[in-house]
């Protein structure tokens, strides 16, 4: 009997201490200031009406119009270099000469057998002339008459061939001499005075100073077409001339004309921009589109509210994007988790 009284005696006194603390923590929560809600700063825009260009991003080399190597067709020594390399050059101008000293000598003993030879046809002349008086009279055979005649005319025969040899001699020795075939750029020297120059084997190389741009890309990349404007930060250099059809490391290839000349050296690579087509529409900021799974929205700013405004993203490049619909009111401008707090929060800044 006496434990129950002192149970019951236990379990009044704990009700009295934690009714006193309940009392206790509301006047403490009663005392604490209310939380107020944070405001969040946001910047506005608007959209703008403008020429969006969908692009293709690629790497091209810059290559000669035209370029060759330049080699002779006679061998023999090289004289002389005339051109240092990055040298411009004139149509005919002389590059370098191969050492005719073979040739010369042999010019000159042709022309003394063409002397030789042209004594041995005046003596045969002679004797023709006399063998047909001799005839006329009676006093020579027909047969030997006509014998004179074909020794005069073996002479006349080898007297051609002399002047014959002699011209392509003289035809040959323009080939030692090297002159350029169009105006342009020395870019190489491949050799030097006193090599060998062997028929068929580069002496130097040229190109005419105009250039190109050539880029590769895969089969699959049917947008790439002929004519097709190219830029480059922004500015177009040129179309697209041709499409080759011959592929590189397994890419097609394609070959740009430029509207002027690049002054970069032959061999560097240059970024470029195909267009792949371009459209007249509203463009926006792209950190002003907030994504979500069933459609993009612009948060509209009007009568010191933001609300979401349905769009539909039609062509994005680089940081900026085509909308549809368009609106002319202010939108809201940063990070998506930004954007989607802007409709439900009480005060928002606007960053001027």
């Amino acid at each position: 009997m006496k434990k129950r009284i002192i149970l019951i005696v236990g379990i009044v006194v704990l009700i009295i201490l934690a009714k006193g603390l309940v009392t206790q923590r509301k006047n403490e929560i009663k005392d604490e200031p209310i939380p107020q809600k944070k405001s969040i700063t946001v910047s506005l825009t608007q959209a703008k009406e403008g020429i969006m260009r969908e692009t293709s991003s690629y790497l091209a080399v810059v290559n000669s119009d035209k370029s060759i190597k330049i080699a002779t067709k006679m061998a023999g020594y090289i004289e002389h270099i005339f051109v240092e390399e990055s040298q411009k050059v004139k149509k005919g101008e002389l590059l370098a000469n191969i050492d005719q000293s073979d040739i010369n000598s042999n010019i000159s003993l042709l022309k003394t057998t063409l002397k030789q030879q042209q004594n041995d046809l005046a003596l045969s002349k002679d004797i023709y002339n006399r063998n047909r008086k001799l005839y006329k009279v009676g006093g020579l055979a027909k047969e030997q008459l006509d014998t004179s005649k074909v020794i005069m005319q073996g002479k006349i025969s080898l007297i051609e061939t002399t002047k014959e040899k002699i011209s392509q001699l003289k035809e040959q020795k323009n080939y030692l001499q090297i002159k350029a075939p169009f105006d342009g750029v020395v870019d190489n020297i491949i050799m030097n005075q006193g090599d060998l120059a062997v028929a068929g084997k580069p002496i130097l190389s040229m190109s005419s100073g105009d250039k190109k741009l050539i880029f590769s890309f895969v089969s699959r990349e049917k947008s790439i077409q002929e004519n097709q404007k190219v830029y480059s930060s922004g500015k177009e250099i040129g179309k697209i001339d041709k499409i080759l059809t011959i592929a590189k490391n397994g890419l097609i290839q394609a070959e740009i004309r430029l509207k002027g000349n690049i002054d970069l050296p032959i061999g560097t690579t240059l970024n470029i921009d195909v267009l792949i087509k371009n459209q007249r529409g509203c463009i926006v900021s792209n950190d002003t589109i907030l994504h979500k799974t069933n459609a993009n929205y612009l948060m509209v700013y009007k009568d010191s509210k933001f609300r979401a405004f349905k769009v539909e993203t039609l062509m994005s490049q680089k940081n900026q994007s085509l909308i549809a619909p368009c609106t002319k009111e202010k939108i809201a401008q940063g990070s998506e988790v930004l954007l989607a707090k802007l409709p439900i929060y009480g005060e928002v800044e606007i960053r001027k």
